[in-house]
């Protein structure tokens, strides 16, 4: 048997730990590895579609440029057209939205009611799986959404602000676009770099590979070394056990001799 002291027993358990533990980090890596492949495989398909978002939004601000402005509204003059009729009345406008909505009676798809600010506007009916409720969208090189409420008169605000706002809309959209070169690059980085334990969990294992292989072999020798113990055949004993009894049952002569004379 291997002695309890055993000095490469203790090394052994310690590094059982720690390349348990150095596996584990390395699987971590390995996985974080396969996340960063899947996002530089999805970049160039995300950056076109950003890009080409930017390139629409760059070119509906200057056709909203163009519009002649309301000077005490400070914003442009209002015009909508809805199922071929043109208003600049905002109540008239409302009333006309609000009846065009309503009589949608497909689900989950839009519907071209007409233009504002020569931008096309359609509507869409969302059933509950869609989440429910109204969304309007204009769409000239890039799309503008709105969710629509049950005002009406709201409604053209929201309309206005979906499209006047394209300012703060490029900004996202550059924003998204920078942090996502940034994610890839980042990316390409970590793929590009090895577990950095590495050479420390190779060590490691070749160690324990030895010490496991050096103790093995010890307590194999260990073991012949063992003094063989003298063992009884069972039926040796069983041999000795029956002429013990036959001892016993034997009468004894001097018994005899005396019970003879008397």
């Amino acid at each position: 048997m291997l002695r309890t002291g055993d000095e490469r027993i203790k090394e052994k358990l310690m590094l059982e730990n720690d390349v348990k533990e150095l596996q584990v980090l390395a699987a971590e890596h390995k996985n974080t590895v396969y996340e960063m492949q899947d996002k530089i495989g999805a970049f160039p398909d995300k950056e076109q579609k950003l890009t080409a978002t930017l390139d629409g939004l760059h070119a509906d601000r200057e056709t909203l440029r163009k519009l002649p402005i309301d000077p005490e509204r400070k914003l442009p003059v209002f015009k909508i057209t809805i199922q071929g009729t043109e208003y600049t009345d905002r109540k008239e406008a409302a009333k006309a939205l609000e009846t065009a909505a309503l009589g949608i009676r497909i689900a989950d798809t839009p519907v071209k009611i007409g233009s504002f600010q020569g931008f096309d506007l359609s509507v869409t009916v969302n059933s509950s799986a869609m989440g429910g409720g109204i969304t309007a969208k204009m769409q000239w090189q890039a799309t503008h959404s709105t969710k629509l409420i049950e005002s009406f008169a709201h409604n053209l605000n929201r309309l206005e602000s979906a499209l006047y706002n394209i300012d703060g809309r490029i900004e996202g959209v550059k924003e998204n676009l920078a942090k996502l070169r940034l994610d890839h690059a980042e990316a390409q980085k970590i793929v590009a770099e090895p577990f950095p334990q590495q050479a420390e969990l190779d060590s490691k294992e070749d160690r324990l590979k030895t010490l496991t292989d050096e103790l093995n072999k010890a307590a194999i020798e260990a073991k012949k070394n063992v003094p063989k113990c003298k063992k009884t055949c069972y039926f040796e004993r069983a041999k000795l056990k029956r002429d013990a009894m036959k001892i016993a049952k034997k009468p004894r002569k001097g018994k005899e001799k005396d019970k003879s004379k008397n």
